[in-house]
């Protein structure tokens, strides 16, 4: 075989001396060090043969070797290969990824904070005005001498609320801390739908892996059928090298795949409240698993879901940011009537002791006295005031008005992409990834036994990629729809 026959053989197996395979692979390993995986199996299988465990792996393993061969050289550390660097490895659940948010997510701990400040609010609304002393004492003459007649006093004054202003107070606050814990569980269910997809897009991320070593190893599979017609004399020696270019461009789209993974960890990580992005490992696949029956992302394409009309009266009585909505028309509502208490003056009353100290030989004096304060509302009646809570309590009609518009419009929206989406994954499973892999088979036979042209197989591969891909879109797309849906909704669904 020529220099650049062996150059480009890298997975090829010969019936020839171990001493032979192991220099081929010593020229191979040292000429082009990112060497193909050589696999086999179908292209749809997710995890290798033989294999009880359900978890994607994050990177390609080793097949196991032989003794006597050389590891393969896509294991070998190389500028060309995008690996994770994350030292950390967690295992995550989607519901740990719930309990994890709820604890550490830092919206979801501000929005606890205001809950807490609302409470704060309530002691401060109903608290009632203390009392103040007043005295008037004076030194010399000016206090001394009858002529004068002043007289030291010692009383005390209140603050008395009228209109019901405390009480008005006190509704205002209890609805304010109502509207502040509607909206932490706003924000908690809006988190939750952040988790779901990104937590999805981390399975489809990390299966997507697999699908691409499956792929390639079918590839490295037509490399080998490459070198066994060029050593019989019925192919030519170019068809080797075809096959290992198109070998090599899987290393790319093996990076592209890494990558993805590391941001859809990053941004799970953030949402996690994680100050550093581990190495997150989805244990909840979803429908990657082409034959999966239940998990905990979505349910099963073919399970019957609630009717359109059912999910729109429970996003009505449940959605968060409705009754987020709602409750501000409350608060203004309260507003109002606390503006309107406020017209009403308060009392200032007063009493007290008033005694002499006159020099002797002066007899002194001593009394009580009572005194009323109260202000007149001549120039200011809290027209501001008023005015701005009618206006708030509009804004908040229309603004109810347009999250409910809001509400119908996204579980309607969600409902018809959730059949579009279950209609499509049943296409691909029923139809689809079968045909496409018995189309590879067919041509990868017919190549081997000159049937068939190599472009023949390269095609038929590429057409099977497409359609797996097209598959696992499909199944990203419905798991973001699920989420869509349980967001438009306001609270879980059942799988």
């Amino acid at each position: 075989m020529s220099a650049l026959a062996m150059n480009n053989c890298r997975n090829a197996r010969f019936s020839v001396a171990p001493h032979v395979v192991h220099a081929a692979w010593l020229i191979c390993l040292l000429l082009n060090p990112a060497c193909a995986l050589a696999a086999s199996g179908p292209i749809f299988e997710q995890n290798p043969p033989g294999s009880t465990s359900s978890t994607p792996v994050l990177r390609p393993t080793a097949p196991e070797n032989t003794p006597g061969e050389l590891p393969n050289a896509d294991f070998i550390p190389s500028t060309a290969t995008y690996t994770l660097r994350a030292e950390k490895t967690v295992d995550l659940t989607l519901k740990g990824a719930f309990a994890e948010a709820e604890a550490h997510n830092p919206e979801i701990l501000k929005s606890k904070q205001d809950v807490a400040i609302a409470e704060a609010s309530i002691i401060s609304a109903g608290a009632i005005p203390n009392p103040q002393l007043a005295t008037q004492l004076g030194f010399g003459p000016a206090w001394t001498k009858t002529i004068a007649g002043n007289t030291q006093q010692v009383g005390i004054n209140q603050i008395v609320e009228t209109g019901g202003k405390r009480g008005a107070r006190l509704q205002l606050a209890r609805s304010q801390k109502a509207g502040a814990t509607l909206q932490l569980e706003f924000i908690r269910f809006d988190l939750r739908t952040r988790i779901r997809r990104i937590y999805a897009e981390l399975a489809a991320a990390q299966a997507y892996v697999n699908l691409i070593e499956s792929q390639r190893a079918l590839t490295a599979r037509l490399v080998d059928i490459a070198v066994e017609r060029f050593k019989a004399g019925s192919s030519p020696e170019a068809e080797i090298i075809q096959a290992n270019l198109n070998l090599n461009q899987y290393d790319t789209q093996r990076n592209a795949a890494q990558g993805r993974i590391r941001q859809a960890q990053i941004q799970l990580s953030t949402l996690l409240g994680e100050p550093v992005a581990p190495n997150l490992i989805a244990i909840d696949h979803g429908l990657f698993d082409s034959e999966s029956v239940s998990n905990e992302l979505v349910p099963a394409p073919d399970k019957p879901f609630p009717d359109e009309g059912a999910l729109l009266e429970a996003a009505i009585n449940a959605r968060p940011d409705l009754m987020v909505a709602k409750q501000q028309l409350n608060v203004s509502t309260k507003q109002l009537r606390l503006a309107k208490a406020q017209r009403i003056p308060d009392l200032i009353l007063g009493s007290g002791f008033a005694f002499t100290t006159f020099a002797p030989p002066e007899k002194q004096q001593f009394g009580a006295y009572l005194n009323v304060n109260v202000d007149l509302p001549i120039f200011y009646r809290k027209q501001g005031e008023i005015l701005s809570a009618r206006l708030s309590i509009d804004q908040a009609k229309t603004q109810s008005l347009i999250t409910q518009n809001k509400v119908v419009a996204e579980v309607k929206a969600a409902h018809e992409n959730i059949r579009l989406t279950r209609a499509n994954i049943f296409k691909y499973r029923t139809q689809l990834l079968a045909a496409a892999a018995e189309t590879v088979r067919l041509a990868e036979l017919g190549y081997k036994y000159g049937r068939n042209r190599l472009t023949d197989v390269i095609l038929a591969q590429q057409s099977a990629q497409q359609i797996n891909v097209g598959y696992f879109e499909a199944v990203v797309s419905y798991q973001n729809a699920w989420a869509d849906l349980e967001r438009a909704v306001g609270r879980p669904l059942e799988l």
